[in-house]
């Protein structure tokens, strides 16, 4: 089993290999997108995203690979947009049972083509069962409204209390949240602050060292409130 509460770094398909079957509560995963993505919402640009062009191989083996390490009866988010939607919901609904597809309706447009398209301002997320999971607490509805983040760590940066949404829905205290595509690690501070174990991958060492930044203030901010 990969440790608790690290970031590893390296391949998903690769390091997920270490993970037992049937030994994750639920998964919060934000692929690449296919779609060769570079943020254009900072002044100083990122790189284009690893895996993020015709890598359509590396998507649907992890998600085989998520299917293989869940638990029985847990829950599976898996954000998306809608350029190649047909393609992720087509390799999700191979292993999971698709319940909703969620609108993050973020606070503002992105760019896209000013003249010949409608504002971009929404993402999707892939919701399903391995099984039948029953929600947790309070019933959202399948449009969450979550301001966008600024990507100031990372391109596809998403926001903490959107996560921690998802978190909360769909696991209990002391479970344990597998993200293979965690970027600059949200997730894991999602995971700190609803009293979750995580296990977190990302093939970038730029962002693994971000992360690690990220989770040691979150968890001395964290032992100073307590």
């Amino acid at each position: 089993m990969l440790e608790l509460n690290k970031i590893h770094q390296g391949d998903c398909l690769e390091l997920m290999r270490d993970i037992p079957d049937k030994s994750i509560d639920l998964v919060v995963t934000d692929p690449p997108y296919l779609m060769d993505y570079r943020s254009n919402y900072r002044k100083l640009k990122y790189n284009h995203i690893a895996n993020d062009k015709n890598n359509h191989d590396v998507i649907a083996e992890s998600i085989k690979e998520i299917n293989r390490v869940l638990k029985d009866n847990t829950a599976v988010y898996l954000f998306c947009s809608w350029h190649h939607i047909d393609f992720f919901k087509t390799e999700f609904e191979k292993y999971f049972k698709l319940k909703n597809i969620i609108v993050w309706n973020k606070n503002n447009t992105s760019m896209g083509d000013l003249k010949g398209s409608y504002a971009p301002k929404h993402e999707f997320v892939l919701f399903g069962h391995k099984g039948r999971r029953l929600l947790e607490g309070f019933r959202h509805p399948d449009v969450l409204n979550a301001k966008r983040t600024g990507n100031n760590f990372h391109p596809t940066e998403k926001p903490t209390d959107l996560l921690e949404t998802f978190i909360k829905s769909s696991s209990k205290e002391g479970d344990t949240i597998l993200d293979p595509f965690i970027g600059s690690g949200t997730t894991a501070i999602a995971c700190i602050n609803t009293n979750r174990f995580f296990v977190g991958i990302e093939k970038e060492k730029e962002y693994v060292d971000i992360a690690n930044e990220r989770i040691r203030k979150a968890v001395n901010d964290r032992v100073v409130t307590v």
